[in-house]
């Protein structure tokens, strides 16, 4: 049974790609990928494999799916085409991965039951964040991302990311290994940091936590022996859709509908095709 479902896999793998490879011989990859017109459902599915996990509720995928499929149209009416898209948000690695993985189905039904349908604000698609779980209140967009343009993006309350085995992390960062002394100045009202200095300089929230390699801005920090220690909750920027709490929602018997109204109140959904 094994052998013939593998062998199916291997043929829509091909029957994807070999007319890719076909016309590439003779136009080339980028060319190719630039005329085609692009099907995101096509390719969608291995997309939102890259993003959540296939342990996950399917109500939680299809929210996740419904939050990817947004984002592609919106790359794709910003101009953008497949090849750069492809490039963005997916690998060769990724799509073999996928089709030999024993739970792939679960996206390819999430992708069916919430076929066209795409989150919008004043009737047009937007940037639709998403992130592991927060640090037990997500992120107003406005005060995230520092542009009024993003006041569509409220802040939830995200308690259940708290139940997270991972919720808290203590990363250990040596005195010596700074130019000066680390002091939080700012944070914004999920929590999340948002200024801090070594010694004169000035530094954004995100850029400190992506350098020093924390899963997220929100964290407190305490200094003994010349080791500053940071207590650091959450993963992930905070803003958007936690998967994590969506997640709970899931459990507990909400749709993915209600999961998406939670946590982006001023979208709407709607069904593009």
């Amino acid at each position: 049974m094994k052998k013939y479902a593998l062998l199916r896999y291997c043929l829509v793998f091909l029957a994807i790609v070999l007319p890719y490879f076909s016309a590439a011989t003779i136009n080339g990859p980028e060319r190719v990928l630039a005329e085609r017109v692009p099907d995101m459902e096509e390719y969608l599915p291995v997309i939102v494999f890259s993003q959540i996990s296939p342990d996950m509720k399917k109500e939680t995928i299809k929210a996740q799916t419904v939050i990817a499929r947004s984002n592609i149209q919106r790359w794709l009416d910003e101009g953008k085409n497949l090849a750069e898209i492809l490039r963005e948000n997916g690998s060769t690695e990724e799509v073999w991965r996928y089709f030999f993985a024993e739970k792939r189905q679960i996206y390819e039904q999430a992708a069916k039951e919430t076929d066209g349908q795409v989150l919008t604000y004043e009737g047009k698609v937007r940037l639709t964040p998403w992130h592991k779980r927060s640090a037990g209140k997500t992120r107003s967009g406005e005060e995230a991302f520092h542009e009024e343009a993003y006041t569509y993006l409220k802040s939830a309350d995200s308690s259940e990311d708290k139940k997270s085995p991972d919720h808290i992390k203590i990363v250990e960062i040596p005195a010596g290994q700074l130019s000066g002394e680390l002091k939080i100045k700012k944070r914004d009202s999920a929590g999340y940091v948002t200024e801090l200095t070594i010694g004169e300089t000035l530094l954004e929230g995100e850029s400190f936590a992506a350098g020093m390699g924390l899963e997220s801005a929100n964290f407190s920090l305490k200094k003994k022996d010349d080791i500053y220690y940071l207590r650091v909750r959450g993963s992930g920027h905070g803003v958007g859709f936690s998967q994590f709490s969506g997640n709970e929602m899931a459990k507990n018997g909400s749709s993915a509908e209600e999961i998406l109204k939670k946590y982006f109140p001023e979208m709407e959904l709607k069904a593009e095709n």
